[in-house]
């Protein structure tokens, strides 16, 4: 029933606004549709978060030929040009890139008293749209909406993972992107090294006790404030006759998502946590039986395994494992997607499944930016 209501409102959508789009000389609205869920959602999933649009303002116009469309390769480069100047300009260009950017409006000083957090609000976006008779997008991250002449036309919360409905969330929503979102979380959340952090010792790589509870908790409350098109997440939902997963994770459109979180590294057992400092460090370095708790690579073949037990359970869109990489190897390599080991999935297709390995830094950003400047 969703599908079909779905693809109602889509034909609605575009009968609605089938004359608003000819009159302002696009052959159909469905052009905006493909430019901003493949030109532009391309584009921006090369660019870093840090530098996507934050409350800019872009005036879509017609393509010199009728369905043609640029390339995302060639709209990077524009879209850092309206990055570096959101607040002095709104720039207009062809969903065909040809002619590249044209500046439509020039904001005076007064127009800039409207500006908030640096960059425009959807009303100032609306507003334009309605008093000009234009398509204009407003973006905020990977959420845009996009107005034909003052009405509503599409929003869209993430147009990477192509959600074509809902309401965008913050300026610093970040896209799920098949998983990627956990790689943003490792650099900037678990590098705390303060008291509610998950490290012990960072200087000696050494965790908290018991630290796969902290790290799903801390990645829980970071994809409910950053995740774009986040619904809910469940931690430790039960599987019927499987166990318990990690997290389970609910998206605006529907799909769910199982998240088994993993680490690799050192961590002391909880019955030494009020030993002294030396102490600690020295059976670190004696490796002392009985105090510390020791996982290697052979995490990711464990955690490939529970993957399985879940997804078969026929709940969930896709299967997750995010091995999160603290050992002290880890500062010195790069997060990345693994392979999925086909044989080890019971049948079940690999596209249904991700492998991401995520490398934790506890060093000071200052600390990691000079390391990275030495040959």
């Amino acid at each position: 029933m969703s599908t079909l209501i779905s693809v109602a409102s889509l034909a609605n959508r575009s009968m609605l606004f089938g004359q608003c789009a000819a009159e302002i000389g696009f052959s159909c609205a469905g052009e905006i549709d493909r430019f901003v869920f493949s030109v532009y959602a391309k584009a921006i999933r090369e660019i870093p978060a840090a530098d996507r649009l934050r409350g800019a303002i872009l005036i879509l116009e017609p393509p010199g030929v009728d369905d043609s469309l640029g390339k995302p390769s060639e709209l990077k480069t524009l879209l850092r040009q309206i990055q570096a100047t959101t607040t002095d300009i709104f720039h207009s260009l062809r969903l065909d890139l040809s002619g590249g950017l044209s500046a439509a409006y020039t904001c005076t000083p007064a127009d800039r008293r409207s500006l908030v957090s640096g960059g425009w609000t959807r009303q100032v976006a609306q507003q334009f749209s309605r008093a000009n008779k234009k398509c204009v997008l407003w973006a905020m991250g990977v959420s845009v909406v996009v107005y034909l002449c003052g009405d509503v036309y599409l929003e869209s919360p993430d147009v990477i993972e192509e959600l074509p409905a809902g309401f965008p969330a913050g300026f610093q929503s970040l896209s799920w992107d098949d998983g990627g979102i956990v790689f943003a979380f490792a650099d900037s959340d678990l590098n705390d090294t303060g008291p509610v952090g998950i490290w012990h010792l960072p200087d000696k790589h050494l965790l908290r006790p018991k630290p796969e509870l902290l790290i799903r908790s801390r990645l829980g409350r970071f994809l409910s404030s950053r995740l774009a098109g986040y619904s809910h997440h469940d931690e430790e939902p039960h599987v019927d006759h499987e166990g318990r997963a990690d997290i389970s994770l609910h998206l605006i459109n529907g799909r769910i998502l199982v998240v088994e979180v993993k680490w690799i590294g050192c961590s002391l057992v909880a019955s030494r946590i009020g030993e002294a400092e030396d102490a600690i460090k020295a059976a670190i370095a004696k490796n002392t039986k009985g105090w510390l708790t020791k996982f290697d690579d052979a995490a990711i073949a464990s955690g490939v395994r529970q993957l399985v037990r879940y997804y078969k359970t026929g709940k969930y869109r896709r299967a997750y494992l995010a091995m999160f990489d603290c050992a002290a190897a880890a500062v010195t390599s790069r997060s990345r997607y693994l392979t999925v080991p086909t044989a080890a999935l019971d049948g079940h297709s690999a596209d249904n499944f991700r492998i991401l390995r995520a490398c934790v830094d506890p060093r000071s950003a200052a600390k990691r930016a000079k390391s990275s400047l030495q040959p």
